[in-house]
This record gives structure tokens, C-alpha cells and sequence, in this order.
């Protein structure tokens, strides 16, 4: 069970990462896949720089933790990740933001996946007796 669910954290990440330079080499794309506008001016140069910081800071926690065995990386990831939910919860109740339910559910979904996987990945470190 802790091969797959390693797995399945990895590909997540991989596929966050590939949102963060896709960010940095065609931000216009980036922000179609993501249902958002690319912004002009000092708008854009923040929403390129904050976007692929978050997607490939998120995303090498998940994949190099999970690749390497390592929970607390893949905590971070999945917290970081997790840390979108209440962002979109807010900007659509107080900011007049959409609601963006198909994101919030994904983001869940990975946020309980690494959860999961660093739940699992403990037990395993916990019980090695080559620590």
C-alpha cells in the first residue's frame, strides 16, 4: 500500500511541478489550465513569480518526499497545497470571488493523499530498524 500511495504523491507532484514551469515558460497557458486570467503590468509579474514559486515548491515537496521516503517533506507539500482550500473559501464568501468547487475537491484529494502518505510512510520509518 505504501508503494502506491507513494507513487500516486509523486505523480502529483511531478504534475504540480510541471504547472510551475509551465508558469515560468508560458504563464498565458498556465493560467488557462488554471481557469484564470494572465494579469498586466506589476499584476503579472507577481502572479507569474507567486504561481510557479507555489506549484514547484508544492510539488518537489510531494515528489522528493515521497521518492525519498521522507514524511515531513510530504506533509509540507500536502499542507502547502491544503493551504489553497480556505484561500478559495474566503475570496469567494468575502473578496467576490467564483467559487471553484472541482479545484477545492482536487486540492482535498491531494491534501488527503499526502496526508495518507506521510501517515504511512511514519509507520514504515517508525517500525525500520535502520533508521
Amino acid at each position: 500500500m505504501l508503494n502506491v500511495l507513494r507513487i500516486i504523491t509523486t505523480l502529483s507532484g511531478l504534475g504540480l511541478l510541471l504547472v510551475g514551469v509551465l508558469w515560468w515558460l508560458q504563464p498565458a497557458a498556465a493560467a488557462e489550465i488554471l481557469g484564470a486570467s494572465l494579469l498586466d503590468g506589476a499584476g503579472r509579474s507577481t502572479q507569474i513569480g507567486d504561481s510557479a514559486a507555489f506549484f514547484i515548491g508544492a510539488g518537489g515537496l510531494l515528489a522528493l518526499g515521497a521518492m525519498r521516503n521522507q514524511a515531513t517533506l510530504v506533509i509540507s507539500g500536502g499542507v502547502l497545497v491544503g493551504l489553497v482550500i480556505p484561500g478559495r473559501v474566503l475570496s469567494a464568501t468575502t473578496h467576490g470571488g467564483a467559487w471553484t468547487p472541482d479545484e477545492i475537491v482536487g486540492e482535498c484529494i491531494v491534501l488527503g493523499i499526502a496526508l495518507m502518505t506521510a501517515a504511512a510512510i511514519h509507520r514504515q520509518n517508525a517500525q525500520s530498524v535502520f533508521r
